[in-house]
């Protein structure tokens, strides 16, 4: 699905009058590191609260591209807390429960888009083959499965429940009294950093989609951290992210084949009854491989420091950036 920019639409504050929001732009936000670094990321996390209610609360929209807006909302979110976890206290454990408690509400479309997602890498996976199975087939049985797990009525029951659940937690995050000094940031992105470098060496390790599935959970955060501290080098860390972006989608897609491999085995639902297999089955492997080949050749790109040089760096470049604001 693709990412739509600055879509305008009109969301309600409890009775107040309609207001108009631009969804999506707190997934573009940037903390500027020389300026008031704790009320940035609070205010951004608010944002991305507010966003996915509007999202998860409008009628005007693709109810599809409105879960699949908000959800990425959501692991932003998640991706912060994470990065507050010192800070924050119990507010970490009650909002990060309540933010996955969501994503996973709102999992079904997800896993509708997912598998339309792996078919069409098989797709093209026999696209210049001499010999091709009748991909229709496996498009019909998707399909089936949505209409049966993932209709526009149940998805829409799913985003209202979504969205009240959402709401009383933008209280919480507008009380918190956050720093500017650069510390508890620089050790919260050194723990993800660790923690995503220890996952995803696992996972490239033993190839079990479990693994790779959290992996690819703390590479996200990694990412959405970086990407909301890139003023502390951009040049350098909008390529990181650009790579770490595609580190996540290498893992994306590899956990979307997975879920299609398993549809297909369980020959469940839609895919009961699909004849002959054996060939999507073949090509899933060979994909499966691809996509981890490219995930360990980014993995030597993007994790090869030890997490003690990467604390060095953050704060070497943390006081770089300050120092801009007092030059002459």
């Amino acid at each position: 699905m693709r990412q739509r920019s600055g879509a305008r639409i009109e969301c309600r504050r409890g009775v107040g009058r309609p207001e108009t929001t631009t969804v999506g732009h707190a997934l573009k936000a940037r903390v500027d590191v020389a300026r008031t670094v704790g009320s940035d990321v609070r205010g951004v996390m608010d944002e991305l609260l507010q966003d996915a209610v509007a999202l998860l609360s409008s009628r005007k929209c693709n109810v599809h591209e409105a879960v699949h807006d908000a959800r990425k909302n959501l692991k932003a979110f998640r991706s912060y807390l994470r990065l507050l976890r010192s800070l924050i206290g119990e507010d970490y454990r009650a909002l990060n429960v309540q933010a996955r408690d969501a994503a996973r509400t709102l999992s079904g479309a997800r896993d509708s888009v997912a598998l339309h997602d792996a078919i069409d890498q098989v797709e093209a996976y026999f696209a210049h083959r001499r010999i091709r199975p009748d991909i229709t087939a496996l498009r019909n049985a998707a399909d089936a499965e949505s209409r049966e797990a993932a209709s526009d009525d149940v998805i829409r029951a799913a985003s209202r429940d979504v969205a009240k659940l959402l709401k009383p937690c933008r209280e919480t995050v507008r009380a918190w009294k956050l720093p500017d000094d650069a510390d508890p940031y620089v050790d919260g992105l050194t723990a993800t950093y660790k923690s995503a470098r220890r996952l995803l060496q696992l996972g490239l390790d033993t190839r079990l989609p479990v693994d790779l599935h959290e992996a690819r959970k703390r590479v996200i955060h990694w990412r959405y951290q970086m990407d909301l501290f890139t003023s502390l080098w951009p040049r350098v860390l909008k390529a990181t992210v650009r790579e770490l972006q595609d580190l996540r989608e290498d893992l994306g897609q590899h956990n979307d084949l997975v879920l299609l491999e398993s549809r297909i085995r369980a020959a469940e639902g839609g895919f009961e009854g699909l004849e002959s297999p054996e060939p999507f089955l073949d090509s899933i492997t060979v994909l499966r491989a691809r996509r981890v080949h490219w995930a360990l050749y980014r993995q030597a790109l993007l994790f090869c420091d030890h997490p003690s040089v990467v604390s060095d760096h953050l704060t070497t470049w943390w006081k770089a950036a300050r120092s801009r604001k007092h030059a002459p």
